[in-house]
């Protein structure tokens, strides 16, 4: 007969990782701080709506880091009470890391495309 209960170990895994996306989500504001006050230093306005762009895309990943951070904070809460909660705690990282992969690949070609257009002017 299997068991749904979670041992010691695999909850100190689970806090671990709960730890580290939360970490990554308070980076992730951070950064988009950063940018968002960057872009008031700015005067080209191509550079103000990049870097404006790119402020709320690391914003928008913050707040989906932390929304998987505290989906695995209710998991580990409620263990044995609810065993489908980790996997809607799994949905959210997927869902996390599927956005950052998105928007890390679009800013790689934003990069590219713009080192290109140096390199022609």
């Amino acid at each position: 007969m299997e068991s749904n209960e979670i041992s010691r170990e695999q909850h100190r895994e689970l806090d671990s990782l709960r730890a580290v996306l939360r970490n990554i989500s308070f980076l992730l504001f951070l950064l988009s701080g950063i940018l968002t006050f960057g872009t008031f230093l700015k005067e080209s306005p191509g550079k103000i709506v990049i870097q404006a762009v790119s402020a709320v895309l690391f914003f928008i990943l913050g707040i989906l880091g932390y929304g998987a951070s505290l989906s695995f904070r209710k998991s580990l809460v409620l263990e044995e009470k609810d065993p489908e909660q980790i996997l809607f705690a799994l949905k959210d990282l997927r869902f996390f890391l599927s956005g950052l992969g998105w928007i890390l690949l679009g800013l790689f070609l934003l990069s590219f495309f713009g080192a290109f257009a140096l390199l022609l002017s």
